[in-house]
């Protein structure tokens, strides 16, 4: 694992992409980032794989004339920008956590998954909106509803794959991870920021 960190953004920054899907909602398939981009990237590429993960796109119709100029891959600007304000909420939360662990985790990850059909991902957003707004309300409703379906949230930010996680009492928290969640914090305010540019 150390020779893989030293040749990757892993040690340096403390992540590491390790490839991606992103719906392409034309074709409603997926375009794949295989892991290998992740592996042969520098620091300095890593805002463009989060731009590669966080795609912008144009709602264009299937079969028009400017379907071929226009990216039908992720969200457009106006839906993109509020989820990923959210998720860098969410990030901040795990950090500040984490932060007061005293645990040393090894080839841990942080899972992301977000909708990116423009519809569903706009329903889904409108959704949270409205859950920030009337919480209490909607835990009646869903009490009333006897358990009816319902639909998924516009994003998914988890820890995963920490089956090498130990304690180390008096040790202090896991600087490596911090590393890593600082600079995707990092990351994701500069995605922002270029959103909110344009």
């Amino acid at each position: 694992m150390i020779k893989t960190a030293k040749n990757t953004t892993s040690l340096e920054t403390g992540i590491r992409l390790t490839g991606f899907q992103v719906y392409d909602n034309v074709t409603h398939l997926a375009v794949n980032t295989p892991k290998d981009y992740g592996k042969s990237i520098k620091p300095a590429d890593l805002p463009d794989g989060i731009s590669r993960f966080f795609p912008v796109g144009s709602s264009v119709a299937q079969g028009s004339r400017e379907a071929s100029n226009s990216s039908s891959s992720g969200l457009p600007v106006h839906t993109l920008l509020p989820i990923l304000r959210e998720l860098r909420k969410d990030i901040a939360e795990i950090k500040n956590v984490y932060s007061g662990l005293e645990i040393r985790m090894i080839g841990g990850s942080l899972l992301i998954v977000y909708e990116a059909d423009w519809i569903r991902a706009k329903e889904a957003l409108q959704r949270l909106e409205q859950e920030d707004e009337d919480e209490e309300d909607e835990d009646e409703d869903e009490d009333e509803e006897g358990g009816s379906k319902r639909n998924g949230p516009p994003y998914v930010v988890k820890l995963i794959d920490f089956a090498h996680t130990r304690l180390t009492p008096g040790k202090g928290p896991d600087e490596g991870v911090l590393l890593g969640m600082n600079t995707l914090l990092k990351l994701v305010d500069g995605r922002i920021a270029d959103l909110e540019k344009d």
